[in-house]
């Protein structure tokens, strides 16, 4: 009987060695599809605030800052042709573009839906917000980190609480005037110290303005790569912490481990990172512009997404002791680790290809219900 045992468990262990094989090999290979995820910044370095976590903020980045022209976000949009989610923002305030909304629609115009973040603390007239209602923007994500001046200024240093709430207001008012649903607003509130105690009054007020509010563990910014902020980990985490561990993020509890993260780093895998002159970045942690991936305005999509760099880069997230041809940031990466077990390779599987297989099963019942 424990014969029996031991081979039957010989036999699952083996099978599942295959299985997991069978995985690592399409994730580290070029039968990857194209992703459907594409992050743009329409401006680069360049933002109205000094957030004290933001590379931008406390002026950590070694580029000018730049603006995005329209001609450039045409010719990156061409590139890629079967994205469907756009995320319109990164190092910076988007909407100091002033080609923003010019933007916007050319993405919703191509059946791109178009999320944006903002800060949203700037004084604008009326009809700034009439085009924000009508410019086809699915999500504004507004970064509103407090339910007061006094706890808000805390992180968004330069911020004017009261101008933000007012906007929000605008843009609700501009949004009915409009007889429009369109974009969702959602306030984003990173819990820090000096404002948990403001979470139930933020929550009341986001209530009776009807829109969502996005309670999230702030960031320590202790897994950017390739950027080093002036304090250590410590003492961020003293300075900013709340006391309420539930709105503390889990690595940030107990003792420091290595790596950060569990799973996959999906970027890698779903989604591409577009800086504000074309230059691609294997994932919205890296911020030097020495580890670009690629050019998109120089190379094709397919060029650059199953280069070797690509390759090898997804490779080390899977194979234990890879060596690669081409190194890469993501060999210095403490974000996550290598050889992850096969249920967080099986479950990124199943991410990568739900777009392609959702179409077959799409084609699949189309088959059937013809017949």
């Amino acid at each position: 009987m424990q014969g029996q045992l031991i081979t039957t468990m010989s036999k699952t262990n083996l099978v599942t060695s295959k299985v997991d094989s069978l995985i690592t090999s399409i994730l580290a290979s070029s039968k990857i599809p194209r992703p459907g995820i594409i992050n743009i910044e329409p401006v680069s370095n360049l933002c109205q605030l000094k957030c004290p976590l933001c590379p931008t903020g406390v002026q950590l980045l070694d580029y000018p800052p730049k603006i995005m022209s329209l001609e450039i976000f045409k010719a990156i949009l061409d590139k890629v042709p079967f994205i469907s989610l756009l995320e319109l923002y990164r190092s910076g305030e988007p909407f100091l573009n002033p080609d923003l909304f010019a933007m916007i629609r050319l993405a919703y115009d191509r059946n791109i839906e178009v999320v944006v973040s903002s800060h949203f603390s700037f004084s604008k007239p009326d009809d700034f917000f009439e085009d924000i209602a009508t410019s086809g923007l699915e999500k504004l994500f507004v970064s509103l980190d407090g339910a007061s001046q006094e706890t808000y200024s805390h992180y968004r240093v330069g911020g004017d609480y009261d101008l933000v709430m007012a906007n929000i207001k605008k843009l609700i008012e501009a949004k009915k005037r409009l007889n429009r649903t369109k974009p969702e607003i959602i306030w984003q509130f990173l819990v820090n110290k000096f404002n948990e105690h403001e979470i139930t009054s933020a929550q009341k007020i986001a209530k009776d303005l009807n829109i969502a509010l996005d309670i999230r563990p702030i960031d320590l910014d202790d897994e950017l790569p390739d950027v080093t902020l002036g304090q250590t980990i410590e003492e961020r985490m003293t300075d900013w912490l709340p006391a309420n561990e539930s709105y503390i993020a889990e690595r940030y509890r107990g003792e420091r481990h290595f790596p950060l993260f569990p799973g996959v780093c999906k970027d890698l895998f779903t989604r591409i990172i577009v800086t504000v002159d074309g230059k691609v970045m294997p994932c919205c942690m890296v911020w030097d512009h020495g580890n670009v991936f690629g050019d998109l305005l120089a190379d094709s999509f397919d060029d650059i997404w199953y280069s070797r760099k690509y390759l090898d880069a997804r490779s080390r997230f899977l194979i234990e002791d890879y060596r690669p041809q081409i190194q890469s940031i993501c060999f210095s990466c403490n974000n996550f680790g290598s050889a992850p077990s096969l249920r967080y390779k099986l479950n990124l599987l199943l991410v990568v290809f739900r777009k392609s297989l959702s179409l077959r099963v799409k084609k699949c019942l189309a088959k059937l219900v013809a017949r």
